[in-house]
């Protein structure tokens, strides 16, 4: 999921948590009582309620309307959940008679990720491809042990492995994303 969906997810299901929770509360609140015994014995939905839904003709289009939009959000929000901004699969090269060379993201994440993670002080690496075929873009997600020297690692990783990963894309430009996090200990991780 990209960042933006996932920004629209928690403020959404942020807003849609405290308007149930109020709701809830409120009518426990009811049930036990707390605006007297009267509200607390009576039906939700009262007789004068009914007739007038009964009474006004536009009252069950609008309810049937607001139904119907309300779903439409919810398959909007669906939709928007199985969308990644992540890159299956890169074409090479332009399209000729003779056909495209094609790579699959993975192949190529997991190149990068085996080289980088050979470089001095690299405890994990995750490399995503994000964007299009046609403009490309890196993630890069690195762990390195705490006495790593900082300047050597990047120098590594920009004139290095990006460099080479943009000569194997056929690429003039590749922009890359790089996010180092210290860590401790000897063990291998697999960064998130």
């Amino acid at each position: 999921m990209d960042r933006h969906a996932s920004r629209i997810n928690h403020v959404g299901l942020t807003l849609l948590g405290l308007v149930l929770t109020a709701a809830g509360a409120m009518a426990l609140a009811r049930g036990l009582g707390a605006f007297g015994q009267g509200p607390a014995s009576d039906a939700l939905i009262t007789g004068q309620m009914r007739r007038y839904a009964a009474e006004q003709g536009w009252f069950w289009p609008v309810v049937a309307a607001s139904g119907v939009v309300l779903t439409l959000l919810g398959l909007a929000w669906l939709l928007a959940q199985a969308r990644s901004e992540r890159l299956p699969g890169l074409a090479l090269g332009s399209e000729t008679s003779d056909g495209t060379t094609r790579l699959t993201g993975k192949a190529v994440t997991q190149a990068l990720e085996e080289e980088v993670g050979e470089y001095p002080g690299v405890q994990g690496v995750q490399a995503r491809l994000l964007g299009s075929s046609r403009k490309p873009r890196l993630r890069l997600n690195v762990a390195y042990r705490r006495n790593t020297d900082l300047a050597d690692l990047r120098d590594h990783i920009e004139h290095e492995a990006v460099a080479h990963l943009r000569t194997a894309l056929e690429r003039d430009s590749l922009p890359a994303m790089v996010k180092l996090r210290p860590v401790s200990g000897e063990q291998k991780r697999t960064v998130a």
